[in-house]
């Protein structure tokens, strides 16, 4: 009978194309993985999205949340037809619209998981999608006109129980929950979502509370979601990982939601960050918008743009236009002020702050040469194409800053004016790094400077040359903020340990993990961001570009696990600095050391990729990068046993119906079935006994 039953299903497939084959396989979560069987040899069956939302301590929630969570181990099922907000509680107009945005975008992500959503559709939604920022610059009475409109809008959203083939979001237009309709008995299921946030914060910085309660409860009929956190950023990644305790419901063409759990969760560094590089290869706004979304899939917070180098300057200056005229790749390739301010609108939106880089003094040459004509001088030197780069630079193209030429320091405060106008920073970098002293040491300019103060053409005294021009780079941008406080970051270097105030900067740590300079600079009581460039680092990933840093890069390139194992307060602790992590509550030294090392950022300079290429470039690894931040694990178990990778699978796929390229871990087939694809070690690790 079981034989011509599927002889009848596989023949009715071929006939009718639309029919879709049922799955024969029920999945059962055994000590934490989930583990594939045929339905006739199990008593009660369950669909694979079911047991990776419930299976584990913490179910399929990335980064893992990192304080008390109670999961059930059933889900309710759901059409989000039937999904609603009752309640989004702020004193501040600015924080509901805020709220508004992000419910806006969690809405989006339920309505992604159907597998027959449009891929390409899948785009960000971008600042003509909505309203937020028009108070910003309104008179009062529109202003007043505006929150009334915004609050009766939000009024009948709440009070409406479904979503109408009318609704003006185009993601739900596009949905196929709404075209094809639930079993009736899911349809009569409510989900509604309550929020309370009681602070203010509309800007994210590095105090900013990010805590989330998150409490989903289930009497009969109806689930309720409710979210209390301080800030607007907290109750965002409440949000996040509601959207995670969510999967699709193949059986009903629904959704499901895990019937009743409770988490508290914050996470451990402030600084969870991401470099990229737009001079090198400029990246249209819409891919860094897509950036941000997949950062604040993983629950990231900081994005540092390095927008130009000496191969371009993208970035239109209001102030000095001839620096984008001469700098840019093409009129096509720029980053005008609207651009930059609805990417950084959009990036505090999913609880992102965007820190602009415009370095200094190496990585300087396009968008600096109109200045000679004009009579001001040179201010960059080594910019002569016919010049072999190599015996000027470090890589082509060469350019460094005229730190002697006091034309310099004028253009670059109006620049930095720029940057307070376009991102209102809590931070800005200033580069730092990479000095070439064979361009100085060539450089007519500077030989004559050093002849006429009679000063020899030693190392020492290029020091001295780089220590001038970052003393006056800095003024430059404290004069700039306006008393606005705004805290420079600088590349570790030889330069920065000999002449940088500890009490003005923020160190970025390139140094490999076992250098000891990074104990130096923590015992000398600098603030510090790692970003070790054999752990943390994009570049090296099939590397084949030229100069000194692609020849002295790691020969191994670093995997998800070398993101994930890179742990900054195991790396001190190596160095013998004892009591970093907060459960040593009661130390002196602990508290410090919590103050001095705020984060991490893992980089990407442009050599070899653009937007093209960057999402498999960087996910999944950066996902495994973003749970060492958030979670900070102390133990090794889950990396052992191929839990975390379990996790991580989830989070790849997750990403991917979303819209987002990332590059796959393993064959399908080891989601399809957790506890089959592992290796030896980690065979050994599930078998072992856990004390």
């Amino acid at each position: 009978m079981k034989v011509f039953l599927a002889a009848a299903l596989l023949a009715l497939a071929a006939a009718e194309s639309f029919f879709r084959l049922p799955n024969p396989y029920s999945y059962n979560c055994q000590q934490g993985l989930c583990v594939r069987q045929e339905r006739g040899k199990t008593s009660r069956h369950q669909s694979l999205e079911t047991c990776q939302i419930t299976c584990g301590s913490f179910g399929s929630i990335w980064p893992q949340p990192t304080g008390k969570v109670e999961l059930s181990k059933e889900t309710v099922s759901f059409s989000p037809r039937q999904m609603r907000v009752t309640k989004a509680a702020t004193s501040d107009k600015r924080v509901a619209r805020m709220l508004d945005n992000a419910i806006q975008h969690f809405t989006r992500n339920i309505h992604f998981l159907h597998p027959d959503f449009p891929q390409t559709e899948k785009q960000p939604l971008t600042p003509e999608d909505f309203e937020s920022l028009k108070f910003q610059t309104e008179d009062p009475a529109q202003q007043e006109q505006y929150r009334q409109r915004s609050e009766y809008d939000r009024d009948q959203l709440r009070q409406r129980p479904t979503y109408s083939r009318e609704e003006p979001e185009s993601f739900i237009r596009r949905s196929p929950f709404l075209r094809e309709r639930s079993n009736p008995g899911v349809e009569s299921h409510n989900v509604n979502i309550e929020m309370t946030v009681t602070a203010s914060d509309h800007k994210l910085r590095l105090d900013t509370d990010e805590s989330y309660n998150l409490v989903i409860q289930t009497v009969e009929d109806e689930t309720t979601a409710t979210i209390l956190a301080s800030t607007y950023y907290g109750a965002r990644h409440a949000l996040e990982t509601l959207s995670q305790l969510i999967a699709y419901d193949d059986i009903n063409n629904a959704v499901q939601i895990v019937r009743d759990a409770q988490i508290q969760d914050a996470p451990r560094f402030r600084y969870r960050g991401f470099m990229l590089d737009t001079g090198r290869n400029f990246y249209p706004k819409e891919d860094l918008m897509k950036l941000l979304d997949s950062m604040a899939y993983n629950k990231m917070n900081y994005f540092h743009w390095h927008i130009n180098d000496a191969a371009s300057f993208p970035m239109y200056s209001n102030r000095i236009p001839k620096m984008t005229y001469y700098g840019a790749y093409d009129a096509r390739k720029v980053y005008y002020p609207q651009d930059i301010r609805d990417i950084v609108e959009y990036a505090n939106l999913r609880g992102i702050s965007v820190i602009p880089e415009i370095g200094g003094p190496a990585h300087n040459a396009a968008g600096w040469q109109w200045a000679e004509k004009e009579g001001k001088g040179k201010l960059a030197l080594c910019t002569d194409s016919n010049e072999p780069w190599f015996e000027l630079s470090k890589e082509p193209p060469s350019g460094q800053m005229n730190p002697i030429n006091p034309e310099v320091y004028p253009i670059l405060g109006e620049l930095y004016r720029d940057l307070m106008d376009y991102f209102d920073p809590e931070m800005v970098h200033m580069g730092g790094d990479d000095v070439s002293f064979k361009c100085w040491q060539s450089s007519e300019e500077i030989q004559q400077y050093l002849s006429e103060n009679k000063l020899e053409s030693t190392s020492r005294q290029y020091f001295e040359l780089w220590n001038t021009y970052q003393s006056s780079a800095y003024n430059k941008l404290q004069e700039a903020a306006q008393g606005r406080k705004v805290t420079p970051i600088i590349h570790s270097s030889s330069f920065a340990r000999n002449y940088i105030n500890k009490d003005a900067y923020i160190i970025q740590l390139n140094e490999d993990a076992a250098d000891t300079a990074i104990a130096d600079y923590i015992n000398n009581g600098y603030k510090v961001i790692f970003s070790n460039q054999d752990q943390w680092n994009l570049d090296y990933v099939t590397s084949s570009w030229i100069g000194e840093k692609a020849d002295n890069s790691p020969k191994v390139t670093p995997t998800w696990e070398n993101f994930y194992s890179n742990s900054p307060f195991d790396i001190i602790s190596d160095f013998g600095i004892t009591n970093a992590r907060s459960d040593v509550v009661d130390s002196q030294q602990s508290s410090n050391l919590r103050d001095l090392v705020l984060g991490g950022e893992a980089t990407l300079q442009s050599h070899e990729i653009d937007n093209n290429g960057l999402q498999s470039k960087i996910w999944p690894r950066l996902s495994a990068f973003a749970e060492r931040l958030w979670t900070d694990p102390t133990d090794s178990l889950g990396l052992d046993t191929g839990f975390t990778q379990k996790r991580l699978n989830i989070q790849r796929a997750r990403m991917v119906r979303r819209g987002i390229r990332v590059d796959p871990l393993q064959p399908e087939y080891c989601m399809q079935d957790e506890s089959a694809c592992y290796s030896v070690e980690q065979y050994r690790a599930r078998k072992s006994p856990v004390n």
